[in-house]
């Protein structure tokens, strides 16, 4: 049997990959991975994602790659979360304190979620529109005369279903009250239900209303409107069973014909981690948002709203925990 012999370029070929092979499964060459989940590509949420991978992956250095997620949003993310499934996530706070503690949206608790930094944006609010011409001051009108309304609302298991249900419950009211008084309750997509109260098929409109959120400023230009205040014995009670932020308001101009700030309550976006990540990176992305409030601003115009001394504030977190590394961050500053 003959052997046959190698040649010398094969020989240098076969020593690189045994070294490069050795250099890799030695851990030197390894990044990890990390995962933010967001929402659809384009949307002010994958905005704020990617800049906050790249603020954080600047942080952190070349250990890590950090991997935007552009789905689920809302209900999704901390569930997402909580599996494992990515390693922070963007966040309502309500919806955080909700995830957390199983209710409203969720069947589980998502008991892995914890809070990084609070108070992104603006907040949402809970909006009560009314057509002027329903004539009411207060959702109690509808209850002490048991009017016949057509309320719309988006699709049920969305946050905005959700804020229409509690607000009829903070007046002792249902959607069968309204069946049963003679009105109507539809759900249906954001744009049609705005259509609706346009072209006058619907008298009441409840959902969560961005800052000058555009398509509500249309509506409010062409349409004679009321935006109703929430009670202030209504709003304590939803921010003690759902973890909302309290006193907020639909402001004075915002919207055509709003004359005065209306009373509400809402939530912001923030920035929620797994309990598993460990505690160094927590800390070193907490450090990365809070220190860069201007590169945010510059990102998104929503974000100049972004205020770092409020980021650990429990009512701009949904009253979820802080994760340690946060935790250690904000006490370095001095923030708690």
């Amino acid at each position: 049997m003959s052997i046959r012999k190698r040649s010398p370029l094969s020989a240098v070929i076969l020593t690189l990959f045994l070294i490069v092979g050795a250099f890799a499964s030695s851990g030197a060459m390894a990044r990890s991975t990390l995962k933010i989940a967001s929402f659809n590509v384009g949307g002010s949420w994958y905005i704020y994602a990617e800049t906050i991978a790249k603020l954080a992956g600047e942080q952190l250095g070349d250990d890590y790659n950090i991997e935007v997620l552009p789905y689920q949003g809302g209900v999704g993310n901390p569930m997402l979360v909580n599996r494992g499934k990515a390693d922070l996530g963007l966040s309502f706070s309500a919806l955080s304190n909700w995830a957390y503690n199983g209710i409203v949206a969720f069947d589980e608790k998502q008991s892995d979620i914890r809070a990084l930094v609070g108070g992104l944006n603006n907040p949402h609010r809970l909006g009560i529109v009314a057509r002027e011409d329903l004539g009411i001051d207060s959702l109690q009108d509808i209850k002490d005369k048991k009017m016949s309304v057509r309320l719309v609302t988006v699709q049920v298991g969305g946050a905005g279903e959700a804020l229409a249900r509690m607000a009829l419950e903070a007046y002792g009211m249902s959607y069968e009250d309204i069946e049963k008084w003679g009105g109507s309750v539809t759900h249906t997509d954001l744009p049609v239900a705005l259509q609706r109260m346009r072209d006058g098929q619907a008298d009441l409109f409840i959902h969560n209303i961005g800052y000058r959120q555009p398509d509500v400023m249309e509506l409010a230009i062409g349409t004679s409107l009321d935006f109703i205040p929430l009670g202030k014995e209504q709003r304590e009670s939803l921010v003690k069973q759902y973890g909302f932020e309290p006193g907020l308001a639909i402001k004075k101009g915002e919207f055509e014909g709003v004359e005065k700030d209306i009373p509400s309550i809402g939530y912001p976006t923030g920035v929620i981690a797994s309990k598993d990540l460990p505690n160094d990176v927590a800390y070193q992305i907490t450090k990365a948002i809070c220190e860069h409030p201007d590169k945010l601003a510059d990102a998104h115009a929503s974000l100049k709203a972004f205020d770092p001394e409020e980021a650990a504030d429990s009512t701009k977190n949904g009253g979820i925990p802080l994760h340690p590394g946060a935790r250690k961050y904000y006490k370095e500053q001095g923030l708690l």
